[in-house]
């Protein structure tokens, strides 16, 4: 009876967690259906976890509860994503501007090449399609002399011409011969006027006048960062993704302060100036223009906060310039010390394609280190590339320094062979080892594979990876080896380069004067360094005292 019992007690628990579910699954299904309220944010250039959580007044943690989707194993977000912002969205005052007058949909666009004496302006004038539609159109044609080159082609935004005049400008074969075409081909470009009526939004006649008149802005009774920044749009001063308005506190964890970054609406954008103006509060209310900072290009805030622990707060942004196949960023770090900010970073750290990110990756208590990963130049002659990622880190409180450089993953036999050079050129630190099985690692990889227009690319690189197994085997005090791998190389200008160095090594017993005789071969015989001296402009030259490195 004591077995039924249990038996009819189980199947009674049975039947009773059952009907639960039943009961529970209803309101999982409703509550799944019917999301948090709220509003959608796409990641922008130069977005942090921190600097969205500024910008939309929701803390980390909760933008991290409601968007597990968006964290990543380095802690970095990707510009595009749509992250969900839990409440309304800020309101921001448009400004008052007349509608645009309705246009024609234009079509796709058509091609055309660059002639003598073309400039932007006589393309512009040629086409009927304004400068800055045809800059937007080409970012790829971008140079900081706004020089266009012969045969080059520019997409023109717009429907292909059919009257005989247009048809001619527009053909590749034209030449512009008329004194009014020359003149024009010798005008400069000029600035893109602003369709937004400026003056009558009381904006500054001048770039240098917008610090003063943002702070006269913020200081108008019950004016709101909201209106600041309806108001610079209507002035043309703010750059979608790249520029805005920011309430950080600086002076102490409950300062009310902003950051301004604007760029110069009367600039060309390839030329265009960026600005980072701060503002304290004042215990009395209003605030006080308190640092600012012009750029060689346009500036976007990254962070506004104590980044790296140390109870100071923190500025960092990046400077950004275009050139014709990359924009190259500047990091910049400013400290508040109670009196004034200091440069927090050591150099001018500068990388092409650019991305940023803060994530305490490092043991010792130095709050967050700033992460940079980019490196590549989208050139058909930069030659094999692989991006990289550089971390700066503030130890102990000092200026951010660089901490560490990871290059991502290639499958290029020349990036490898790389690698092991810069263990060779650190034998003094790490000794000969790390190079030689770095060198051997490349020769065993089979996945590794050739990357430029070198011809017989991979038996070649493999051949100097053997020629620098006998330089670091013998200098690490193994002959035999040394002489084994030497065997192995067929190329006959390295093979004669390894013969060299065991001779010379043989005869003086010095590593040093070894090299210095091998260097001497590779002057009179340039088969044996001349195909790694010119692999793209991404990667270094080579010449024939690198051949042998130990000097």
């Amino acid at each position: 009876m004591v077995v039924k019992s249990r038996r009819q007690s189980l199947v009674s628990l049975g039947l009773l967690v059952a009907l639960l579910g039943l009961l529970i699954l209803p309101a999982i299904v409703h509550a799944d259906n019917n999301p948090p309220e709220g509003y959608n944010y796409t990641v922008r250039q130069g977005d942090t976890w921190s600097n969205v959580s500024h910008r939309t007044g929701v803390s980390v943690a909760e933008l991290k509860r409601f968007n597990p989707q968006a964290i990543h194993p380095k802690g970095w977000l990707w510009v595009g994503e749509r992250l969900l912002i839990p409440g309304k969205p800020p309101k921001v005052e448009p400004p008052k501007v007349e509608p645009p007058k309705a246009e024609p949909p234009k079509a796709v666009g058509y091609w055309y090449q660059v002639r003598p004496g073309d400039t932007w302006n006589t393309v512009a004038k040629a086409t009927e399609v304004s400068v800055r539609d045809l800059w937007r159109a080409n970012p790829g044609l971008m140079n900081r002399q706004l020089w266009l080159y012969l045969g080059q082609r520019v997409r023109i935004p717009a429907a292909a011409p059919t009257t005989p005049a247009a048809t001619a400008a527009a053909s590749p074969t034209a030449v512009a011969t008329t004194a009014a075409a020359a003149k024009a081909a010798a005008t400069p470009v000029a600035p893109v006027a602003p369709a937004q009526p400026r003056a009558a939004a009381g904006c500054p006649e001048t770039f240098a006048g917008y610090p003063d008149a943002i702070a006269a802005r913020l200081n108008m009774p019950g004016k709101t960062l909201n209106n600041l920044q309806a108001w610079l749009a209507a002035c043309g001063a703010l750059v979608e993704g790249e520029s805005d308005v920011t309430p950080a506190a600086l002076q102490s964890p409950t300062s009310a302060d902003v950051v301004v970054a604007i760029f110069d609406p009367a600039a060309a954008s390839p030329e265009a100036k960026g600005m980072l103006a701060v503002y304290h509060a004042r215990p009395q209310g209003g605030y006080a223009l308190a640092r600012t900072i012009t750029g060689e290009g346009v500036i976007t805030l990254l962070a506004a906060d104590d980044i790296n622990a140390d109870g100071k707060s923190d500025l960092a942004w990046t400077d950004t310039t275009c050139g014709l196949h990359a924009c190259f960023s500047t990091l910049a770090v400013e400290s508040w010390d109670g009196k004034g900010y200091q440069v927090w970073i050591a150099g001018d750290p500068t990388m092409a394609s650019a991305e940023y990110a803060f994530q305490d990756i490092l043991p010792e208590d130095s709050g967050d280190e700033i992460l940079v990963h980019g490196g590549v130049i989208e050139s058909p002659d930069a030659g094999p590339q692989r991006a990289w990622t550089e971390a700066y880190a503030s130890l102990n409180g000092a200026p951010y320094a660089l901490a560490s450089r990871t290059y991502d993953k290639s499958v290029c036999l020349y990036h490898a062979i790389q690698d092991a050079g810069a263990l060779l050129g650190s034998w003094a630190r790490g000794g000969f080892d790390p190079a030689i099985d770095a060198y051997q690692a490349a020769l065993n990889d089979p996945a590794l594979t050739a990357c430029w227009t070198v011809k017989d690319e991979v038996p070649l690189l493999k051949d100097f990876a053997r020629f620098r197994l006998v330089v670091s085997h013998l200098a690490g005090g193994q002959s035999g080896k040394a002489a084994a791998v030497a065997a192995q190389i067929e190329q006959p200008a390295l093979k004669g380069a390894a013969d060299t160095f065991l001779k010379s090594y043989k005869a003086s017993g010095s590593i040093i004067q070894a090299c210095r005789d091998t260097v001497d071969y590779a002057e009179a015989n340039p088969a044996a360094w001349q195909f790694l001296a010119d692999w793209g402009l991404a990667n270094p030259t080579f010449a024939p005292e690198d051949l042998c490195p130990l000097k």
